[in-house]
Protein backbone atom coordinates (compact mmCIF):
# COMPACT_ATOMS: atom_id res chain seq x y z
CA UNK A 1 0.00 0.00 0.00
CA UNK A 2 1.37 3.65 -0.72
CA UNK A 3 2.00 5.64 2.42
CA UNK A 4 -0.04 8.62 3.10
CA UNK A 5 2.33 11.84 2.49
CA UNK A 6 1.08 12.46 6.19
CA UNK A 7 1.84 8.73 7.96
CA UNK A 8 1.85 8.07 11.37
CA UNK A 9 4.51 8.06 14.12
CA UNK A 10 5.35 4.27 13.14
CA UNK A 11 8.76 4.16 11.03
CA UNK A 12 8.51 2.90 7.70
CA UNK A 13 11.10 0.42 6.16
CA UNK A 14 11.36 0.25 2.58
CA UNK A 15 13.78 -2.59 1.09
CA UNK A 16 15.15 -3.14 -2.64
CA UNK A 17 16.88 -6.75 -2.42
CA UNK A 18 18.95 -6.57 -0.29
CA UNK A 19 19.25 -2.74 0.69
CA UNK A 20 17.20 -1.10 3.38
CA UNK A 21 16.62 2.05 4.61
CA UNK A 22 13.94 3.63 7.04
CA UNK A 23 11.82 6.54 7.48
CA UNK A 24 11.02 8.03 11.13
CA UNK A 25 8.96 10.58 12.20
CA UNK A 26 10.48 12.92 14.18
CA UNK A 27 8.51 14.71 16.86
CA UNK A 28 10.56 15.79 19.36
CA UNK A 29 10.57 19.85 20.39
CA UNK A 30 14.23 19.71 19.27
CA UNK A 31 12.99 18.62 15.64
CA UNK A 32 9.85 18.31 13.21
CA UNK A 33 10.27 16.00 10.30
CA UNK A 34 11.46 12.60 8.65
CA UNK A 35 14.54 11.37 9.61
CA UNK A 36 16.11 8.95 6.60
CA UNK A 37 18.58 5.81 8.11
CA UNK A 38 20.31 2.93 6.54
CA UNK A 39 23.67 1.40 7.13
CA UNK A 40 27.05 1.85 5.09
CA UNK A 41 29.08 -1.10 6.39
CA UNK A 42 29.24 -0.62 9.88
CA UNK A 43 28.28 2.89 9.53
CA UNK A 44 24.76 4.09 10.60
CA UNK A 45 23.76 7.27 8.06
CA UNK A 46 21.57 9.39 8.86
CA UNK A 47 19.96 12.33 6.93
CA UNK A 48 17.15 14.81 7.74
CA UNK A 49 13.99 16.34 5.76
CA UNK A 50 11.45 19.08 6.92
CA UNK A 51 8.53 16.68 4.08
CA UNK A 52 7.75 13.70 3.81
CA UNK A 53 7.79 13.26 0.38
CA UNK A 54 11.56 14.44 -0.32
CA UNK A 55 12.59 11.76 2.23
CA UNK A 56 10.63 9.49 -0.04
CA UNK A 57 12.21 10.15 -3.01
CA UNK A 58 15.42 10.44 -1.65
CA UNK A 59 14.91 6.47 -0.20
CA UNK A 60 14.33 5.79 -3.89
CA UNK A 61 17.69 7.61 -5.00
CA UNK A 62 19.70 5.35 -2.17
CA UNK A 63 18.47 2.27 -2.41
CA UNK A 64 18.72 2.43 -6.14
CA UNK A 65 22.52 3.01 -5.72
CA UNK A 66 23.04 0.89 -3.16
CA UNK A 67 21.44 -2.63 -5.01
CA UNK A 68 24.42 -0.62 -8.23
CA UNK A 69 26.83 -0.42 -5.49
CA UNK A 70 27.54 3.35 -5.96
CA UNK A 71 27.76 4.32 -2.18
CA UNK A 72 29.13 7.60 -2.57
CA UNK A 73 26.16 8.44 -4.17
CA UNK A 74 23.50 7.02 -2.09
CA UNK A 75 25.86 8.73 0.92
CA UNK A 76 25.71 12.22 -0.70
CA UNK A 77 23.70 14.95 0.64
CA UNK A 78 21.34 17.08 -0.92
CA UNK A 79 23.50 20.32 -1.16
CA UNK A 80 26.39 18.17 -2.69
CA UNK A 81 24.13 16.99 -5.45
CA UNK A 82 23.02 20.06 -6.12
CA UNK A 83 26.27 21.45 -6.40
CA UNK A 84 27.25 18.42 -8.64
CA UNK A 85 24.14 19.07 -11.20
CA UNK A 86 25.25 22.86 -11.76
CA UNK A 87 28.94 21.89 -12.49
CA UNK A 88 27.76 19.08 -14.89
CA UNK A 89 25.10 21.96 -16.39
CA UNK A 90 28.43 24.45 -16.56
CA UNK A 91 31.02 22.01 -17.89
CA UNK A 92 28.38 21.28 -20.60
CA UNK A 93 28.75 24.72 -22.59
CA UNK A 94 31.98 23.52 -22.97
CA UNK A 95 31.82 20.21 -23.57
CA UNK A 96 34.09 19.34 -20.74
CA UNK A 97 33.31 16.19 -18.66
CA UNK A 98 33.32 16.60 -15.03
CA UNK A 99 35.98 13.91 -14.68
CA UNK A 100 38.44 15.68 -16.82
CA UNK A 101 37.78 19.07 -15.21
CA UNK A 102 38.34 17.66 -11.62
CA UNK A 103 41.95 15.95 -12.91
CA UNK A 104 42.84 19.05 -14.90
CA UNK A 105 42.17 21.35 -12.22
CA UNK A 106 43.77 19.32 -9.61
CA UNK A 107 46.98 18.74 -11.70
CA UNK A 108 46.99 22.57 -12.38
CA UNK A 109 46.76 23.60 -8.55
CA UNK A 110 49.47 21.22 -7.71
CA UNK A 111 52.12 22.83 -10.22
CA UNK A 112 51.01 26.08 -8.98
CA UNK A 113 51.47 24.99 -5.18
CA UNK A 114 48.31 26.39 -3.86
CA UNK A 115 48.40 29.65 -5.61
CA UNK A 116 45.38 30.59 -7.73
CA UNK A 117 44.96 28.57 -11.08
CA UNK A 118 42.09 30.90 -12.59
CA UNK A 119 44.49 34.37 -11.60
CA UNK A 120 47.90 32.37 -13.03
CA UNK A 121 46.10 31.59 -16.58
CA UNK A 122 45.04 35.22 -16.84
CA UNK A 123 48.39 36.56 -16.20
CA UNK A 124 50.10 34.20 -18.96
CA UNK A 125 47.44 35.00 -21.42
CA UNK A 126 48.42 39.01 -20.79
CA UNK A 127 51.88 38.06 -21.16
CA UNK A 128 51.68 35.27 -24.05
CA UNK A 129 49.39 37.81 -26.10
CA UNK A 130 48.15 36.48 -29.30
CA UNK A 131 50.80 33.78 -29.97
CA UNK A 132 50.39 30.30 -31.37
CA UNK A 133 50.65 26.80 -30.49
CA UNK A 134 53.12 25.20 -32.81
CA UNK A 135 55.46 22.03 -32.70
CA UNK A 136 58.65 22.02 -32.84
CA UNK A 137 58.99 20.98 -36.42
CA UNK A 138 56.15 22.58 -37.55
CA UNK A 139 58.09 26.18 -36.29
CA UNK A 140 61.52 24.40 -37.78
CA UNK A 141 59.87 23.81 -41.48
CA UNK A 142 58.55 27.58 -41.43
CA UNK A 143 62.34 29.20 -40.48
CA UNK A 144 64.30 26.67 -43.09
CA UNK A 145 61.57 27.56 -45.64
CA UNK A 146 62.27 31.48 -44.91
CA UNK A 147 65.70 31.45 -45.05
CA UNK A 148 66.05 29.26 -48.24
CA UNK A 149 63.93 31.67 -49.57
CA UNK A 150 66.25 34.43 -48.48
CA UNK A 151 69.19 33.08 -50.23
CA UNK A 152 70.88 31.13 -47.27
CA UNK A 153 73.63 28.52 -48.21
CA UNK A 154 72.70 25.41 -49.20
CA UNK A 155 75.38 23.55 -47.26
CA UNK A 156 73.94 25.62 -44.13
CA UNK A 157 70.47 24.65 -45.00
CA UNK A 158 71.34 20.89 -45.31
CA UNK A 159 73.11 21.27 -41.88
CA UNK A 160 69.99 22.97 -40.35
CA UNK A 161 67.53 20.66 -41.58
CA UNK A 162 69.43 17.41 -40.07
CA UNK A 163 70.05 18.91 -37.07
CA UNK A 164 66.29 20.64 -35.91
CA UNK A 165 64.51 18.04 -38.46
CA UNK A 166 66.27 15.07 -37.94
CA UNK A 167 67.96 14.88 -34.46
CA UNK A 168 65.66 17.54 -32.46
CA UNK A 169 62.35 17.67 -33.35
CA UNK A 170 61.47 14.31 -32.68
CA UNK A 171 63.19 14.43 -29.37
CA UNK A 172 60.47 17.29 -28.44
CA UNK A 173 57.76 16.14 -29.61
CA UNK A 174 55.32 19.11 -28.05
CA UNK A 175 54.80 22.88 -28.42
CA UNK A 176 57.83 24.93 -28.55
CA UNK A 177 55.91 26.95 -25.42
CA UNK A 178 56.59 24.06 -23.56
CA UNK A 179 59.50 23.55 -24.22
CA UNK A 180 62.46 23.59 -21.23
CA UNK A 181 66.15 24.53 -20.21
CA UNK A 182 66.69 20.69 -19.35
CA UNK A 183 64.76 19.26 -22.73
CA UNK A 184 67.50 20.99 -24.52
CA UNK A 185 70.21 19.88 -22.89
CA UNK A 186 68.97 16.42 -22.73
CA UNK A 187 68.63 16.96 -27.26
CA UNK A 188 72.18 17.88 -26.70
CA UNK A 189 73.36 15.07 -25.08
CA UNK A 190 75.74 13.40 -26.90
CA UNK A 191 77.28 16.91 -28.49
CA UNK A 192 80.72 18.76 -26.91
CA UNK A 193 82.83 21.61 -27.74
CA UNK A 194 82.79 23.68 -31.29
CA UNK A 195 79.80 21.40 -32.41
CA UNK A 196 77.65 21.69 -29.43
CA UNK A 197 78.36 25.38 -29.99
CA UNK A 198 77.07 25.03 -33.52
CA UNK A 199 74.29 23.11 -32.61
CA UNK A 200 72.95 25.64 -29.73
CA UNK A 201 73.22 28.74 -32.52
CA UNK A 202 70.95 26.96 -34.63
CA UNK A 203 68.24 26.55 -31.78
CA UNK A 204 68.65 30.18 -30.79
CA UNK A 205 68.09 30.89 -34.38
CA UNK A 206 64.93 28.65 -34.11
CA UNK A 207 63.53 30.46 -30.88
CA UNK A 208 64.69 33.60 -32.44
CA UNK A 209 62.06 32.95 -35.16
CA UNK A 210 59.41 31.75 -32.60
CA UNK A 211 59.15 34.93 -30.97
CA UNK A 212 56.62 37.08 -31.73
CA UNK A 213 54.69 33.90 -33.60
CA UNK A 214 55.00 31.32 -30.76
CA UNK A 215 56.86 32.69 -28.02
CA UNK A 216 56.29 35.73 -26.21
CA UNK A 217 58.24 38.77 -28.38
CA UNK A 218 60.32 40.19 -25.74
CA UNK A 219 61.29 37.80 -23.35
CA UNK A 220 64.87 35.34 -23.47
CA UNK A 221 63.75 31.74 -24.55
CA UNK A 222 64.97 28.86 -23.21
CA UNK A 223 67.66 28.21 -26.22
CA UNK A 224 69.25 31.60 -25.03
CA UNK A 225 70.24 30.16 -21.76
CA UNK A 226 72.24 27.18 -22.60
CA UNK A 227 76.15 27.55 -21.78
CA UNK A 228 78.02 26.82 -24.22
CA UNK A 229 81.48 24.71 -24.14
CA UNK A 230 84.70 26.49 -23.91
CA UNK A 231 86.45 25.91 -26.95
CA UNK A 232 90.37 26.18 -27.28
CA UNK A 233 91.76 27.64 -30.70
CA UNK A 234 92.76 24.75 -32.52
CA UNK A 235 95.84 25.18 -35.16
CA UNK A 236 95.43 24.77 -38.53
CA UNK A 237 96.84 21.84 -40.44
CA UNK A 238 98.84 22.71 -43.49
CA UNK A 239 100.98 20.56 -45.87
CA UNK A 240 104.25 20.88 -45.79
CA UNK A 241 105.79 21.82 -49.24
CA UNK A 242 107.18 18.15 -49.64
CA UNK A 243 103.74 16.92 -49.06
CA UNK A 244 101.78 19.51 -51.52
CA UNK A 245 104.57 18.91 -53.90
CA UNK A 246 103.63 15.02 -53.92
CA UNK A 247 99.76 15.57 -53.92
CA UNK A 248 99.89 17.41 -57.07
CA UNK A 249 102.18 14.95 -58.70
CA UNK A 250 100.07 12.37 -57.44
CA UNK A 251 97.01 14.09 -58.51
CA UNK A 252 94.83 12.49 -62.25
CA UNK A 253 94.82 14.29 -64.88
CA UNK A 254 91.13 15.14 -64.52
CA UNK A 255 91.47 16.78 -61.34
CA UNK A 256 94.64 18.45 -61.10
CA UNK A 257 93.13 21.51 -61.89
CA UNK A 258 90.90 21.29 -58.57
CA UNK A 259 93.88 21.12 -56.93
CA UNK A 260 96.54 23.37 -57.82
CA UNK A 261 93.46 25.94 -57.59
CA UNK A 262 92.62 24.61 -53.72
CA UNK A 263 96.52 25.02 -53.02
CA UNK A 264 97.60 28.32 -54.57
CA UNK A 265 94.67 30.35 -54.82
CA UNK A 266 92.78 29.70 -50.86
CA UNK A 267 89.50 29.59 -52.74
CA UNK A 268 86.75 27.19 -50.61
CA UNK A 269 86.28 23.84 -51.69
CA UNK A 270 82.43 24.72 -51.65
CA UNK A 271 83.74 27.63 -53.95
CA UNK A 272 85.70 25.95 -56.75
CA UNK A 273 83.03 23.29 -56.79
CA UNK A 274 81.04 26.39 -58.45
CA UNK A 275 83.70 27.44 -60.43
CA UNK A 276 83.45 27.48 -64.54
CA UNK A 277 86.96 27.34 -66.49
CA UNK A 278 85.67 30.91 -67.71
CA UNK A 279 86.25 32.28 -64.82
CA UNK A 280 89.89 31.52 -64.62
CA UNK A 281 91.84 34.07 -66.52
CA UNK A 282 95.56 33.27 -66.86
CA UNK A 283 97.80 36.37 -68.51
CA UNK A 284 100.89 37.68 -69.79
CA UNK A 285 100.70 40.23 -67.86
CA UNK A 286 100.66 38.54 -63.84
CA UNK A 287 98.61 41.56 -62.86
CA UNK A 288 95.96 40.57 -64.86
CA UNK A 289 96.00 36.91 -64.30
CA UNK A 290 93.53 36.30 -61.71
CA UNK A 291 90.19 34.22 -60.90
CA UNK A 292 87.20 35.88 -60.32
CA UNK A 293 84.52 34.22 -57.50
CA UNK A 294 81.30 35.74 -58.06
CA UNK A 295 79.11 36.93 -55.60
CA UNK A 296 76.56 33.73 -56.38
CA UNK A 297 78.93 30.98 -55.72
CA UNK A 298 81.20 32.63 -52.78
CA UNK A 299 80.36 31.01 -49.39
CA UNK A 300 77.38 32.85 -47.77
CA UNK A 301 76.88 35.19 -50.42
CA UNK A 302 79.50 37.42 -49.27
CA UNK A 303 80.45 39.40 -52.50
CA UNK A 304 82.45 39.28 -55.71
CA UNK A 305 86.10 39.02 -55.30
CA UNK A 306 89.22 38.82 -57.51
CA UNK A 307 92.29 36.29 -56.57
CA UNK A 308 95.28 36.39 -58.11
CA UNK A 309 96.83 33.57 -59.99
CA UNK A 310 100.49 33.63 -58.47
CA UNK A 311 103.24 31.79 -60.32
CA UNK A 312 103.00 28.22 -59.43
CA UNK A 313 99.38 28.38 -60.10
CA UNK A 314 100.00 29.86 -63.54
CA UNK A 315 102.62 26.96 -64.15
CA UNK A 316 100.23 24.29 -63.70
CA UNK A 317 97.65 25.85 -65.66
CA UNK A 318 99.98 26.07 -68.62
CA UNK A 319 100.71 22.34 -68.05
CA UNK A 320 96.45 21.90 -67.95
CA UNK A 321 95.73 23.76 -70.72
CA UNK A 322 91.94 23.78 -69.26
CA UNK A 323 89.27 24.48 -71.89
CA UNK A 324 87.81 28.29 -71.97
CA UNK A 325 84.78 26.60 -70.45
CA UNK A 326 83.52 24.14 -67.74
CA UNK A 327 83.01 23.36 -64.33
CA UNK A 328 86.64 22.74 -62.92
CA UNK A 329 85.66 19.88 -60.23
CA UNK A 330 85.52 16.18 -62.53
CA UNK A 331 82.30 15.30 -60.39
CA UNK A 332 80.68 16.76 -57.56
CA UNK A 333 81.70 14.37 -54.84
CA UNK A 334 84.99 15.72 -54.72
CA UNK A 335 85.24 14.74 -50.47
CA UNK A 336 85.77 10.59 -51.63
CA UNK A 337 88.45 11.90 -54.29
CA UNK A 338 90.26 14.13 -51.76
CA UNK A 339 90.34 11.03 -49.40
CA UNK A 340 91.01 8.76 -52.26
CA UNK A 341 93.68 11.13 -52.96
CA UNK A 342 95.24 10.29 -49.37
CA UNK A 343 95.54 6.28 -49.87
CA UNK A 344 97.25 6.94 -53.45
CA UNK A 345 99.76 9.49 -52.16
CA UNK A 346 100.07 7.86 -48.21
CA UNK A 347 99.68 11.35 -46.91
CA UNK A 348 97.29 11.38 -43.83
CA UNK A 349 94.38 13.69 -45.84
CA UNK A 350 93.83 17.08 -43.30
CA UNK A 351 90.68 18.75 -43.59
CA UNK A 352 91.34 22.23 -45.45
CA UNK A 353 95.14 21.85 -45.31
CA UNK A 354 94.94 22.74 -48.77
CA UNK A 355 93.11 26.41 -48.35
CA UNK A 356 95.34 26.80 -44.81
CA UNK A 357 98.21 26.45 -46.26
CA UNK A 358 97.71 28.91 -48.80
CA UNK A 359 96.24 31.55 -45.86
CA UNK A 360 100.15 30.71 -43.61
CA UNK A 361 102.35 30.49 -46.81
CA UNK A 362 100.64 34.04 -48.48
CA UNK A 363 101.27 35.80 -45.25
CA UNK A 364 104.64 34.28 -44.30
CA UNK A 365 105.50 35.49 -47.73
CA UNK A 366 103.97 39.60 -47.92
CA UNK A 367 103.36 40.16 -44.44
CA UNK A 368 99.67 42.07 -45.21
CA UNK A 369 96.84 40.52 -43.51
CA UNK A 370 94.46 42.97 -45.29
CA UNK A 371 95.65 41.62 -48.60
CA UNK A 372 95.56 37.63 -47.49
CA UNK A 373 91.90 38.51 -46.34
CA UNK A 374 90.93 39.85 -49.48
CA UNK A 375 92.00 37.18 -51.17
CA UNK A 376 90.62 34.81 -49.21
CA UNK A 377 87.07 36.08 -48.94
CA UNK A 378 87.68 36.06 -44.93
CA UNK A 379 87.71 38.61 -42.21
CA UNK A 380 91.58 40.16 -41.23
CA UNK A 381 91.09 39.04 -37.55
CA UNK A 382 90.32 35.61 -38.33
CA UNK A 383 93.26 35.66 -40.56
CA UNK A 384 95.47 36.88 -38.28
CA UNK A 385 94.24 34.54 -35.41
CA UNK A 386 95.12 31.00 -38.33
CA UNK A 387 97.61 32.30 -40.11
CA UNK A 388 100.30 34.82 -38.54
CA UNK A 389 103.08 33.36 -38.09
CA UNK A 390 102.23 29.59 -38.70
CA UNK A 391 105.31 29.16 -41.28
CA UNK A 392 108.62 30.58 -41.16
CA UNK A 393 110.19 32.49 -44.72
CA UNK A 394 112.17 29.79 -45.66
CA UNK A 395 109.31 27.23 -45.56
CA UNK A 396 106.88 30.05 -47.71
CA UNK A 397 109.70 30.11 -50.32
CA UNK A 398 109.72 26.60 -50.83
CA UNK A 399 106.17 26.20 -51.39
CA UNK A 400 105.68 29.00 -53.68
CA UNK A 401 108.99 27.61 -55.90
CA UNK A 402 106.73 24.36 -56.32
CA UNK A 403 105.84 23.58 -60.05
CA UNK A 404 104.81 20.88 -62.51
Amino acid sequence: MKPSLHPSAKPEKIKDGSAAVTIYVDKTELRKGYRLVYWHGRQRIRKYFGDYPSAKSEARRVLANLRAGRVEAATANISDLDQLGRAKRTLAEIGVSLEKAVHDFTHAHKLLAGRNVPSFVQTQLERIGSIRDASVAQVAEEMIADKTNRGRGQNWIKDLRNFLIGTAAPRLKKPIMAVTLEDLEETLTKYSGRTRNNKISFLVQLFNFAKGRYLPENEKTVAHKLDRDAVRPSEVEIWTPEEAKKILDTAYEDELGFFAIAMFSGIRTCEICTLDWSQVKPHSDPDESHIEVKAAGSKMKLGRRIVPILPPLAAYLKKIQPPKSGLIIPNMRMEKRMSEMGIRSKIAWKKNASRHSFGSYRMADIKNVYQVAEEMGNSPAMVKKHYFQAVTKAEASKFWAIRP
